[in-house]
């Protein structure tokens, strides 16, 4: 008798037999991968034939004696399968051996791969073989999957590869975890079809009472009614990608939604994804949503997730986004689709057969964007995945100008026209230009302009000058990457309701406030920017059309330089269009930025795949390509910050070890700081490593809690020496 897995202190008749882990497992890869359910359930089958060892018997039957002190040496099992898989050396064997090899960990690049089998996969079958059951040892092929699927040349391998890794995975943990738990976990979701009817119901009581106030023919109420209509009527296309193009206050959330709970339930598909750049509009989308749909039918899955706070449920969800409604960062989702490591692949194949919402495109990193379009046409073309492009700053598709190189099939426009939607708005607030573009206003000058006005915002380039602007304005809420999440969160809810209560508000912040956040303030001072980094940050002003006056969006050259290459590129752009003779900024018109992006993106002088990810995909190098991905910048340096019940999530860890569930429960408690800046605070004894071998992650040492403030998180006036006097012990 062989077996899958022990039972701690259990007689082998509660053991787990192996033959009916191998089956269960394969029969629910199967379900899990639909492009080629037949490969699936051959590596579900093949997965785990190691375990016919006698070597790897004696290893489980040593490690389930409660009286082992002494820890058993584990026994290779996952390279006899691949072995088994790999007999035939065809491409889709090769896929199938590289899954099964990497089912406890990563992705091997194939050099490694190839020679794992031949110098350690083949003997160990070799000598196990006879214990596999025929059945087993001799299951027959299936008919390969197309070619084009397990394509080199177009990266489409990678793609395929991790999604039957990802099917592989999840069927292998949930039976596992059905097995030991003695039940399949319960399906409380609500079916897609009933959310979309909640949704309509929810809509259609919205727009009564619009009504009843009087309000449903205003000008901004009838755009929305608009725009969610186009969305319904395009809800009706064969899947495939969209592109949703409004001005912010366009009603893009609800309408988004509702495109994608019709065009699920209109071609079966199975879920909704929803794509944020930033932890802070996913907090308040995910709160309309639940609101909606039900918080049991939400899952947010993001670095500012407190897991004190979620379900046993909604943390399973998140390993393998099994439920209806997904919410996560740009982030989680890219750059698990182009992992290696099994946690980070696991939850792939849900996002086949899905409706995938890209919230605010115009952020993704341009030095990406070539494997970004790339990945996201090979979803849609293999995997049955529609993809809708959401942006009020979208270059126009007919003249094929999205952003990337171009996909197959072209993106189809929900709106068509949009110029009328922005001529809705185009009232909203008038642009003031502070000065020359050329001559850089002063920080003193800036705030003694923000002091004349009661409710005002400004966003500038950096978190050094948001700190030095801030102090400088009396009263002011201050917002930037310095402070954590948790930090953020607290404080922007405060600002949320002082702008409801029409109360006097003054905030200085970076740019992290501007996509998306739904916030909005008569008047907005912008520090020179991108012209869709400028269209971003007056969607903050005057986004309801409040009072009869418009709002005004004031913009100032700063005297210092956005804090990235790419920014600072876009800076250089702008400006130039700035300087064209009887040039007129509107930032309402949406064929400028067409325009705009057309010189952004122009191939002459950027590249869109800076990493050579595309090389690396079709040489199917699964750890360079994890390691290259990265959406945004990691260098530097996390520390966690003393901020609120902080202590008693480093004191887990530290007591409990660094654990994937401990690491997470700090999460939004980290802040980023340049390596200077931590290398000025190790000199000063002022942080420790967080727990004993970290790397580059940091906490505050005992008695230095003044460093971090209540108003400005890690800052002190630009300087790398603190001044406790402005700190809050």
């Amino acid at each position: 008798m062989f077996f899958a897995h022990s039972s701690p202190g259990e007689p082998q008749s509660k053991w787990d037999p192996l033959n009916a882990h191998l089956e269960r497992t394969a029969l629910r890869a199967k379900l899990l991968f639909p492009a080629a359910p037949d490969w699936a359930y051959l590596a579900g089958l093949w997965h785990d034939t190691g375990k016919y060892q006698k070597e790897f018997q004696t290893y489980l039957a040593a490690s389930n004696e409660e009286s082992n002190e002494q820890r058993p040496v584990k026994v290779k099992h996952s390279i006899v399968g691949a072995a088994l898989a790999g007999r035939q050396r065809d491409a889709v064997s090769l896929a199938l051996a590289w899954v099964i090899a990497a089912h406890h960990g990563s992705l091997a690049a194939r050099t490694y791969l190839v020679e794992q089998v031949r110098s350690t996969g083949i003997p160990l079958l070799e000598a196990c073989q006879e214990n596999i059951p025929l059945n087993v040892l001799n299951a027959p092929r299936p008919s390969p999957p197309e070619v084009s699927a397990l394509s080199t040349t177009s990266g489409s391998a990678s793609l395929w590869i991790r999604m039957l890794f990802s099917a592989l995975i999840d069927a292998d943990l949930l039976d596992t975890e059905a097995w030991s738990s003695g039940g399949e976990r319960p399906n409380t979701y609500t079916p897609v079809s009933e959310l979309r009817h909640r949704l309509d119901a929810f809509l259609h009581t919205k727009s009564t009472h619009v009504a009843s106030t009087g309000r449903d023919v205003a000008p901004i109420n009838l755009m929305r009614a608009d725009v969610l209509s186009e969305c319904l009527r395009a809800a009706l296309l064969a899947p495939g990608q969209f592109t949703l193009t409004v001005p912010t206050g366009g009603g893009k959330t609800l309408s988004s939604l509702a495109f994608a709970l019709h065009h699920a339930c209109q071609h079966h598909l199975e879920r909704v994804i929803v794509v944020i750049p930033y932890t802070s509009i996913i907090e308040q989308t995910a709160e309309v949503y639940r609101g909606v749909l039900g918080a049991e039918n939400i899952v947010e899955h993001h670095s500012s997730l407190d897991l004190d706070t979620q379900s046993l449920a909604h943390q399973r969800a998140c390993e393998n986004w099994d439920a209806p409604i997904i919410i996560t960062t740009s982030v989680q989702f890219f750059e698990s689709l182009y992992a290696a490591h099994k946690s980070r692949c696991r939850k792939l194949h849900s996002i086949a057969n899905s409706v995938v919402i890209l919230d605010e495109v115009q952020t993704l990193p341009i030095g990406l964007l070539d494997p970004i379009r790339r990945v996201l046409g090979l979803l849609t073309q293999q995997f049955g995945t529609s993809v809708l492009h959401c942006t009020a700053t979208q270059p126009t598709p007919e003249k094929g100008q999205m952003i990337g190189p171009p996909i197959a099939p072209e993106p189809r426009p929900i709106v068509t026209r949009p110029e009328p939607y922005f001529a809705v708005v185009a009232k909203r607030f008038r642009v003031v230009m502070e000065g020359s573009i050329d001559d850089p206003l002063a920080m003193e000058e800036l705030a003694k302009k923000i002091m004349q006005y009661s409710r005002v915002m400004a966003i500038v380039h950096s978190r050094k000058e948001a700190e030095q602007l801030a102090r400088s304005v009396d009263g002011c809420i201050h917002l930037s990457a310095r402070m954590c999440a948790a930090h953020r969160k607290e404080v922007l809810d405060q600002l949320r309701q002082s702008l409801k209560a029409k109360q006097p508000c003054r905030l200085v912040a970076t740019q992290l406030v501007e996509a998306g956040v739904d916030i909005s303030f008569p008047i907005v001072f912008r520090a020179l920017a991108g012209l869709e980094t400028l269209a971003q940050a007056a969607g903050r002003c005057n986004r309801e059309l409040d009072g009869e006056e418009p709002g005004e969006f004031h913009i100032f050259r700063a005297p210092s330089q956005p804090p990235s290459n790419a920014l600072r590129r876009q800076l250089a752009i702008g400006m130039a269009f700035l300087r064209r003779p009887g040039f007129v900024l509107d930032l309402n018109n949406p064929r400028l930025f067409q325009e705009y992006f057309r010189a952004v993106l122009d191939p002459q002088t950027i590249s869109t795949d800076a990493p050579g990810i595309g090389t690396l995909e079709m040489e199917t190098n699964f750890p360079e390509v994890e390691a290259k991905f990265h959406m945004i910048d990691s260098s530097g340096g996390s520390i966690a910050a003393p901020y609120g019940d902080w202590k008693s999530r480093v004191a887990s860890v530290r007591w409990e070890g660094p654990t994937r569930r401990n690491l997470r429960r700090l999460q939004r408690y980290f802040v980023q700081l340049y390596d200077r800046e931590i290398d000025e605070l190790l000199r000063n004894g002022l942080i420790e490593p967080l727990y004993k071998d970290a790397e580059r992650v940091w906490t505050v040492r005992d008695g230095a809690e003044y460093i971090y403030s209540d108003r400005f998180g890690f800052g002190w006036q630009g300087k790398m020496t603190p001044e406790p006097e402005t700190m809050i012990a």
